[in-house]
């Protein structure tokens, strides 16, 4: 099962690795949700790798009362996230539409998708958005990104991926 550790936004990739260092252990996984999207760099589009949710790390267990005795030897603010006093896992219909995205795979990311518009409706052609259309919120074409809504402990959560539109029809 998923579970979700809040951490100091930009410390997310520093605690992943002191998690799987110091404590994970086997059968364990503990990683960082990252997103494909292209940026300009020096005048020329370019895959960059950002956090689909800043201040977030993920563990994959089933004995999570353990994990967080041993999460107590890495300093920083790490904290599970909870319902009421229960460490709660993700649902498994928010799990299943995340690994769907394609974070079960190596590396946990979404890959960057592309498609083009057929008048206002959009058609994801390639990549991780792939019969997805019906959950993005706004298009921003010229910057290659689009915002998705993501089930995420119980409410919606919008994040936003890399989508290149190639073309208008």
């Amino acid at each position: 099962m998923w579970y979700v550790i809040q951490v100091f936004t930009g410390r997310e990739m520093e605690i992943a690795q002191k998690c799987r260092d110091r404590i994970m252990e086997e059968g364990e996984d503990v990683f960082v949700p990252l997103a494909e999207r292209q940026t300009k760099i020096r005048g020329e589009w370019q895959i960059v790798r950002t956090k689909l949710f800043p201040g977030y790390v993920f563990i994959d267990t089933e004995r999570i009362e353990d994990f967080h005795i041993r999460l107590k030897q890495i300093k920083g603010m790490t904290k599970v996230l909870r319902t009421g006093e229960t460490m709660t896992p993700l649902q498994e219909e928010e799990e299943r539409y995340l690994r769907r995205l394609g974070l079960d795979e190596d590396g946990h990311v979404v890959e960057y998708s592309e498609g083009y518009l057929e008048g206002e409706k959009l058609v994801v052609t390639s990549g991780a958005l792939e019969g997805y259309e019906g959950r993005i919120k706004k298009i921003l074409r010229h910057k290659r990104l689009v915002v998705l809504e993501v089930p995420l402990m119980g409410r919606t959560v919008e994040v936003t991926l890399g989508l290149g539109v190639v073309e208008k029809r």
